[in-house]
Parts: structure tokens; C-alpha cells; sequence
């Protein structure tokens, strides 16, 4: 549903890389955000003249506000912006069956506990719902709500230092969950090394395949074992239960 360049966050498990676009008329942000792979900008409907001077000296995607909707430069409808000002206005904030566009949402006020809600509303959802945000840390609170967080975010910001703590903010999650990456590993020998311990570990979710626990001996080297989530000739189906040897 996304027209735009993502700027990613390899995470853990099957989320999608956030987007991230830029809300600006400072020059100097607009430079700051285009070296480190964010070009989508958003302007006002006046503000052609800067989005076309814009786009003479970078490679940018803008997109212009006409009447709380954002239309890329064929005018197609790439977005709504929705104000979330009372829970009254939060529940009429739903995904919609064949919904045309993204959901772009401006918090008033009370965040945290409105955007879980969104992200637990939305969960599944094609539809990737952006938050308005004006700091790396209101950004920090969409992205990670509910440890799943909104598809994205819109950057509005005058100061090209923002933009620069943002990028650090993803650098840092990128080298986080790096340390969590796996690698495939084949199996040569095996030995019989006498009887050892078995642990069964339930977990109140239920996991799905790709899933399971990581299990060793050493931080350093872990193995992950896979969830009973597949089903078999000889046993049920049980995903939220991992046998670890």
C-alpha cells in the first residue's frame, strides 16, 4: 500500500520494515534525510514550487495535503489523515475492508495508549498506518507499541538534528537485532554421548512455524529449536509447547 522508500528495521519474527517520510520546508533537513535514505516528503498544497525545486537537486518522492488527503504528483490518493483527539474518535478509527490508501493519524495529547490500540486494531491489516511525529522519542513510542509499533512514521520537523537522531535510533535497533541474527548450520556427525537432560517448555503463545525457543550451552552459540506447532502422523499439533534437549 506503500509508495515510498522504507527505511527498514530488521527485526525479529515477521515484521515489516517501518517507513519512514519527512514533513519539512527547511532545505537542510530535506539534505540531512535524502542522505540517509529517507525521500519522501510531504508539502502543503502552495508548496509546489519548493517540492519542484526540491526535486532538481535530489531524488525525491513528494506527495501534497489537499483537504486532509495526500496525493502523490499523478494526484493519486496515497493517503488519509485521520485526528485522534477522545477515545470517541479512536473507535471510529478501524481498519476498513478494501480500504484505497494508508492511514496517516495525528495523536492529540494522550499517545501511548491510543497508539496500542491502533496497533492492535490494525494488526494484520494490509493498510500501514503512519503517526505524526515531531522527536525521535514520540517516534521511538509509535514504532514500538505493543512491540509490533506502526508501519510508520511522518517526521515533522524544522531541524535537521532531529532527522540525525532518528537515523541513530534505527542504527542502534539494526545492531540490536543483529546480534540476534541466525545462520543455518549443518549437521556432520553425530555421537552418542549417554543420557542427558530434557526440558518441555510451555509458554502461554502460540507459536507458529519458524518459531521456537533458542537453547545452549553458551550465549555465544545457540541452537533454535523448533515449536510442536507441526502436525505429524504420531502426535497432535501442540504450539505453544517446545521440547529442548
Amino acid at each position: 500500500m506503500c509508495s515510498s522508500n522504507p527505511s527498514s528495521i530488521p527485526s525479529a519474527g515477521y515484521r515489516q520494515p517501518k517507513v519512514v517520510w519527512i514533513w519539512t520546508e527547511s532545505k537542510q533537513v530535506m539534505t540531512a534525510a535524502v542522505e540517509r535514505g529517507w525521500n519522501t516528503f510531504i508539502f502543503l498544497p502552495d508548496h509546489r514550487e519548493l517540492a519542484n525545486e526540491w526535486s532538481s537537486i535530489a531524488s525525491i518522492h513528494p506527495l501534497f495535503i489537499e483537504e486532509e488527503k495526500l496525493f502523490d504528483n499523478e494526484d493519486k490518493r496515497v493517503a488519509t489523515f485521520y485526528e485522534v483527539s477522545s477515545p470517541q474518535k479512536l473507535q471510529l478509527l478501524q481498519p476498513v475492508d478494501k480500504q484505497p490508501d494508508n492511514v496517516i493519524i495525528n495523536l492529540v495529547d494522550w499517545q501511548v495508549i491510543a497508539v496500542e490500540n491502533i496497533v492492535a486494531a490494525f494488526q494484520g491489516s494490509q493498510i500501514t498506518v503512519f503517526a505524526i511525529s515531531k522527536t525521535p522519542s514520540e517516534a521511538q513510542v509509535f514504532l514500538e507499541a505493543l512491540e509490533q509499533g506502526l508501519g510508520g512514521i511522518i517526521l515533522k520537523v524544522e531541524d535537521s538534528t532531529t532527522v540525525l537522531e532518528l537515523k541513530d535510533y534505527f542504527d542502534r535497533r539494526n545492531e540490536d537485532n543483529n546480534i540476534l541474527s541466525l545462520t543455518k548450520a549443518t549437521i556432520t556427525q553425530v555421537h552418542i554421548s549417554g543420557m542427558g537432560d530434557r526440558v518441555c517448555v510451555d509458554i502461554w503463545s502460540l507459536m507458529r512455524p519458524g518459531e521456537g525457543l533458542l537453547v545452549g550451552s553458551f550465549a555465544r552459540g545457540l541452537f533454535l529449536v523448533h515449536s510442536e506447532c507441526l502436525e505429524s502422523n504420531y502426535i497432535a499439533s501442540r504450539p505453544f509447547w517446545v521440547n529442548a534437549e
